[in-house]
């Protein structure tokens, strides 16, 4: 048996991108109830891609998971936003990715409304410093 030694900027780099990872799927479940609310009737899944050699903060993709296609891109781009707004970067590059998927059914009720309100303050925040940016 080989024993590998890694360095500590090498193990650094391996607890950041635990870290990204965990608060990607986090964040995943958040942005999956969050649009919930926003398009009630009927259960929504999302599914994020990721590049496999993508940095920390990227996305690849934000498919949700619906058959109706002009829903379907309405909740891409809200969601899109959302992700963006926690400090994702969308970076729809042609690689190999891999998929992370969500389902707010798969919360609790008080976990769907407290990620709900959480990313509604989010988009607000950024809506309101946008408008902010404008008027000066």
């Amino acid at each position: 048996m080989t024993d590998f030694k890694r360095s500590p900027e090498i193990l650094a780099a391996i607890e950041r991108s635990i870290e990204a990872e965990n608060r990607l799927k986090d964040d995943l479940d958040r942005v999956a109830c969050w649009i919930e609310v926003r398009h009630p009737g009927g259960p929504v899944g999302l599914e994020i891609q990721r590049h496999y050699a993508c940095e920390d903060d990227e996305i690849a993709h934000v498919v949700p998971l619906i058959r109706n296609q002009e829903v379907r891109r309405a909740i891409r781009n809200e969601a899109e936003s959302a992700f963006r707004a926690l400090g994702w970067i969308i970076k729809p590059e042609g690689r190999d990715v891999r998929s992370i998927f969500a389902h707010a059914q798969s919360q609790s009720q008080h976990a769907r409304l407290r990620y709900y309100t959480e990313i509604r303050n989010v988009m607000h925040n950024i809506e309101g410093a946008v408008e902010a940016q404008e008027q000066d």
